[in-house]
């Protein structure tokens, strides 16, 4: 790629399946971020750069080695760090006492050896895994060719704005959103590209226009095919089985608590309360969502038996949102999770990750573990290895999987299907699934329709996935209450039941886990007692209200032979 002079804000090279950086926004460049890269790699030596390196001030995340929680001493000695040492900045502090402490590596590693106690980490951002995976880098918006695509609905040839627009060139991305016209104007470097994907904001399935050619100031249409939404259960739900205990058990009783972007105010969704970790704003803004992605978790986990929408694996349970994105790091999934403990949730649910692993992350989920905990995650959508904190051993990794027929051929669901399909030669592993040997199970996770702040939308990711087994692990909970021990055990023996559930689909073990679970198998024992207690409350009540009538002829022959004693006495 030539260099190409701009604002670095609209240079710089990101990836499209990752959250767009927010703040801690780099001076001007002439150029983009990625050649300013390779330049200072051929003119800066290496000296140089080591030495810029260690005095580079980054943002520390530092807590205790032996626990969760860090003891008042230790706290002292770190506040007193963060006064005392020139250069150094307290961030901000966790109710946990961990701190966060901008410095330098070498400050770094100078507290690290007064205090060995410490376990000190760059406080790295955490990444959203958006509802379009497997997208090649996206690219500058100065390009030579401008192509306008104008979307529109398919029934009404009414325009459909904010939708956007993904050119897929050989090896980058440019992107673009409709206006009120439904028209998105995206400047290209390519004449021929992969395709162009068109992406609703909702109502609408995605369309995938193949191979292209485009000329200057070229015109592309799209005509959009409306989703039916009708208050049902979506094929994911239905797969595993949700309709078949729907009504025995919705997860009554069951604290759920789903870390990602939010969840707004929805017709299909009932949220109990939350909490908002970002830096600087309102702990209670825990209802905003601005990319959407914890909404439609949500919806997969708990959209309300009400006959609009959509209706959910766990209707019944409490649902609480536990707001880290945008621009979250490792410090807000921390404190996301201490809020979980600390208030006594059932379920934690992490449609989220990063490559990098954190000791004081991996040690938060093992306290929360401990304190009865079951934690779910997805496992990544870059088709590689199982992201963290799916990989910890305390939480269950969630692949994804998609099945032919659920979605239209021309829609951007169909770039997903993978190469490998299980024994019925219609289930397939999802192209963009991070797999490995911690996956525990699989779950749908192509064409989910589910909630969005605007209304409802069909996405991919194995973000859809985890949230099937979330719900799933709330129907367990309410299913059997004699697992509820509150301790390590209690996520044991939830973890039992839905391996033990799981039906082996015919993928490898490290794509599909045990399999893909059964929601009517796991709550099967339950299901039967449930349907023995019922009956039992019916008997008794049936017996209850012979008793009653009998009592009520009773009280008239009494009330019939008292009047005529009075009449005798007369």
């Amino acid at each position: 790629m030539a260099l190409s002079k701009g604002n670095e804000d609209n240079c710089e090279v990101t990836d499209g399946t990752k959250e767009e950086k927010r703040g801690n926004k780099k001076p001007y460049s002439p150029f983009c971020s990625l050649c300013v890269s390779v330049v200072r790699d051929f003119i800066v030596p290496n000296s140089t750069r080591k030495e810029h390196k260690m005095s580079e001030k980054k943002r520390y995340l530092v807590g205790y080695r032996h626990g969760a929680t860090v003891p008042k001493d230790i706290e002292t000695v770190m506040d007193s760090f963060a006064t005392e040492r020139e250069g150094v900045r307290s961030v901000r502090k966790l109710k946990s006492g961990h701190f966060i402490l901008e410095m330098t590596e070498e400050q770094a590693s100078e507290l690290s050896r007064k205090q060995p106690d410490l376990i000190i980490e760059e406080d790295k951002e955490l990444e959203l895994f958006l509802p379009m995976p497997g997208l090649m880098p996206r690219v500058p918006v100065e390009a030579e060719i401008s192509l306008n695509v104008k979307v529109v609905d398919e029934k009404t040839d009414q325009p459909v704005s904010d939708s956007t627009i993904y050119c897929v060139g050989t090896e980058v991305t440019y992107k673009g959103i409709t206006d009120k016209n439904g028209v998105a104007h995206v400047k290209v470097y390519e004449t021929q590209l992969k395709h162009i994907i068109v992406s609703p904001r909702d109502k609408y399935w995605s369309k995938v226009i193949p191979s292209p050619h485009v000329e200057k100031n070229a015109q592309i249409s799209a005509r959009l095919k409306e989703i039916p939404v009708n208050g049902s259960y979506n094929w994911g739900h239905l797969y595993i089985g949700i309709d078949k205990v729907s009504q025995k058990f919705t997860g009554r009783g069951v604290k759920v608590a789903v870390i990602d972007s939010g969840i707004a105010n929805h017709e299909d969704l009932k949220t109990t309360g939350g909490y908002n970790t970002l830096d600087g704003q309102d702990p209670k803004a825990w209802n905003i969502d601005e990319k959407g992605h914890g909404t439609h978790c949500t919806g997969i986990i708990s959209a309300q038996q009400n006959q609009i929408g959509i209706i959910g694996v766990a209707p019944g349970a409490e649902i609480y949102s536990l707001k880290v994105f945008p621009g979250g790091k490792f410090s807000d999934l921390i404190e996301a999770i201490n809020w979980c403990v600390d208030n006594y949730m059932d379920v934690i649910s992490m449609s989220m990750g990063s490559r990098s692993p954190s000791a004081q992350i991996e040690q938060a989920l093992m306290e929360a573990n401990e304190r009865g905990i079951t934690c779910i995650a997805a496992a990544g959508n870059d088709g590689g290895q199982v992201s963290y904190p799916a990989a910890y051993e305390s939480v269950i990794a969630v692949s994804a999987i998609g099945k032919l027929g659920t979605f239209p051929e021309d829609s951007a669901h169909t770039l997903k299907i993978g190469n490998i399909f299980g024994y019925d030669g219609e289930i397939f592993l999802a192209n963009f699934s991070n797999f490995g040997h911690q996956i525990a199970v699989c779950a749908p996770g192509i064409a989910i329709l589910s909630s969005v702040p605007t209304g409802y939308v069909s996405w991919d990711g194995t973000s859809m996935a985890c949230p099937f087994i979330s719900g799933l692990t709330a129907l367990i909970l309410e299913a059997y209450p004699e697992i509820r021990t509150g301790d390590g055990w209690q996520p044991y023996y939830v973890r039992e039941i839905i391996r033990n559930s799981a039906t082996d689909i015919g993928l490898h073990p490290e794509m599909q886990g045990a399999g893909l679970p059964n929601a009517e198998v796991a709550l099967a024992s339950a299901y039967s007692r449930r349907e023995d207690e019922e009956q039992t409350l019916a008997s008794y009540k049936e017996y209850m209200e012979s008793l009653l009538e009998r009592a009520k002829r009773c009280t008239r022959n009494i009330e019939q032979s008292l009047a005529k004693l009075e009449k005798m006495g007369t």
